[in-house]
């Protein structure tokens, strides 16, 4: 690891810049507002914000809130009502940990530190950090990869070197303010959104342009990940106004509801598609005991965040109620009231799309 050595005139420089543009420019933010300078709702906010934009959490935030309004009352929720507020912003572990670290929080009282924040589920490094910082002010160093871009533009660090977030690291820890550190933590952030983007940063509105190294189109390059392609089977199983569900176990989405689904297999090119799609929809059928009856037509697509998923549905309808293990009988007018992923919503509207086509097209 590198050493580097910050002297005490640009640190100084450094933070006060900083903490000037943050008095000014600071966005709006509900729970930044006074009365919900509380743990509860940092903890919720910080891990809402993990691996989501603040435009797509703010919805989410006051609808769990107008919900949940404190502790106390979120003491009572359930697994199934959190995912059904949570329901489209994904990443749905980080519920099930919020529900998880609150049966924790219902027995015994933790303090605010790194070591007994890092105790509940979902809290890692960046998240107690933040908490600490936010809520009593802590010389805690907070890094995400939004304040990761930061230092390493400003310090200008080859990101391709393996030993980069060591250095990062070591640079961020050594510009963390003893005091203010609760406004110096959340102008980096600012200015991360607001200033030092990803794609388009806007040098001349930043406040340290001058200690800063960066210069526009100067990064050096990262190879771009291929993003795997990968395709799955989902039933439609039917029995008059019950449909059938299971809930997810896989770690993208686990204790969803969903149509019943195949393995996802990875694809190299559309002329494999059918020889696999017939070998995974066989082998599921042959499991469950389903008739091997299968048409691919319609499929939906989705992306994750690490490969894109072509998903065909086969729509069966059953004579008799057969009982099935890991799956449950749900009428479809309650399916709504089951904790979904946004690809169940796609699915769902194919599904009854599709089967509404069906109808009309014999009127």
């Amino acid at each position: 690891m590198e050493y580097y050595h910050i002297k005490k005139e640009f640190k100084t420089a450094w933070q006060k810049k900083i903490l000037q543009w943050y008095s000014k420019n600071k966005r709006d933010l509900p729970w930044r507002q006074k009365k919900n300078q509380q743990f509860y709702n940092i903890w919720i906010s910080e891990v809402m914000l993990q691996q989501t934009t603040v435009k797509t959490v703010i919805p989410y935030y006051d609808k769990f809130l107008k919900k949940w309004p404190n502790l106390e009352t979120f003491f009572n929720a359930s697994l199934d009502e959190i995912l059904l507020v949570w329901q489209g912003m994904g990443y749905y572990q980080r519920a099930k940990n919020l529900y998880l670290a609150k049966e924790i929080l219902k027995k015994e009282k933790i303090n605010i530190n790194l070591e007994d924040l890092k105790k509940l589920p979902g809290i890692g490094d960046y998240v107690s950090s933040a908490i600490c910082a936010i809520l009593v002010d802590q010389n805690c160093t907070v890094i995400d990869g939004n304040i990761k871009r930061i230092i390493t533009r400003a310090f200008n660090l080859d990101k391709n070197k393996p030993n980069v977030e060591k250095n990062i690291k070591n640079i961020a820890t050594k510009l963390t303010p003893i005091k203010n550190n609760r406004f110096y933590c959340q102008a980096l952030m600012d200015m991360a959104n607001l200033i030092c983007k990803n794609k388009t940063p806007d040098c001349l509105a930043c406040p340290v342009k001058i200690e800063c190294s960066y210069k526009v189109n100067t990064e050096p390059k990262i190879k771009k990940r291929l993003v795997k392609r990968k395709l799955g089977v989902t039933y439609f199983i039917k029995f008059k106004d019950y449909v059938l569900l299971q809930r997810s176990e896989g770690r993208i989405l686990e204790n969803l509801y969903c149509f019943p689904v195949t393995r996802f297999v990875e694809v190299n090119n559309e002329l494999e598609e059918e020889p696999l799609l017939k070998a995974i929809a066989d082998n599921w059928q042959k499991i469950n005991s389903i008739p091997h009856n299968h048409v691919f037509g319609k499929f939906v697509k989705h992306t994750f965040s690490h490969f894109h998923l072509k998903l065909f549905i086969i729509e069966i309808n059953l004579k008799r109620k057969k009982r099935f293990v890991n799956f449950e009988w749900v009428l479809k007018k309650d399916i709504v009231n089951k904790p979904s992923s946004a690809l169940m919503k796609k699915i769902q509207e194919e599904v009854f799309f599709f089967v509404f086509q069906k109808y009309f097209s014999f009127c």
